[in-house]
């Protein structure tokens, strides 16, 4: 199973078209903000895809938490700002779900019971690619996933999802063989903590 459509996202023209609206954040402050927005698009763009269940409508979102972010992202440190634009991604949504007064048809919905059991098998097995294909597996992880900060994100579906060799893995993020297993412990257990405690 791969995550890699909803994770795709081109962020040249969305700098490109919010940059008149964002004056007010700049110098140093603006390029830790570019930085960090450039590191976590992709993880965001699944969260919003995931709970929106539209990829179309996940691209609007992004354009809206860019607009949103771009304007008033000065002052904030530069360790916070990946916490910030997910709390902004969380708003986003909220507010749209209020609007719509419902959610969509393909959007999936947490079973908290189902994942805290997910939660368990994963402290002794990796589950089997033809179980994580079940749309019930499936919504579960994806849901928690998307809940986790961007690097374990990208660990998680990259070797799980994608079937990404962890020698692949450590290439791609200029790490040893031996660092992306212990990171991958911590996202695991990360994950874990994310299933059982899915609000439905």
């Amino acid at each position: 199973m791969s995550l890699t459509g909803a994770a795709q996202l081109p962020l040249e023209p969305l700098t490109s078209r919010a940059a008149d609206s964002s004056a007010e954040c700049s110098g140093s402050g603006r390029a830790a903000f570019e930085s960090a927005f450039d590191r976590c698009a992709a993880s965001l763009h699944r969260y919003f895809s995931v709970r929106a269940g539209d990829t179309h409508l996940a691209d609007d979102f992004m354009q809206q938490l860019w607009l949103q972010a771009s304007a008033a992202c000065d002052g904030i440190p530069a360790a916070n700002i990946e916490y910030w634009l997910r709390a902004i991604a969380r708003n986003l949504l909220l507010t749209h779900w209020r609007v719509r007064a419902r959610r969509g048809v393909n959007a999936p919905i947490a079973d908290p019971e189902f994942a805290a059991g997910l939660a368990d098998r994963l402290c002794s097995e990796d589950l089997p690619a033809d179980e994580i294909e079940r749309r019930e597996v499936r919504d579960q992880l994806l849901l928690a996933i998307t809940e986790l900060p961007a690097a374990e994100q990208e660990l998680i579906v990259g070797c799980y999802f994608e079937q990404t060799p962890h020698v692949a893995l450590a290439a791609r993020l200029g790490i040893t063989e031996r660092a992306v297993e212990g990171r991958l412990y911590r996202a695991r257990s990360a994950l874990r903590e994310r299933l059982r405690n899915l609000e439905g």
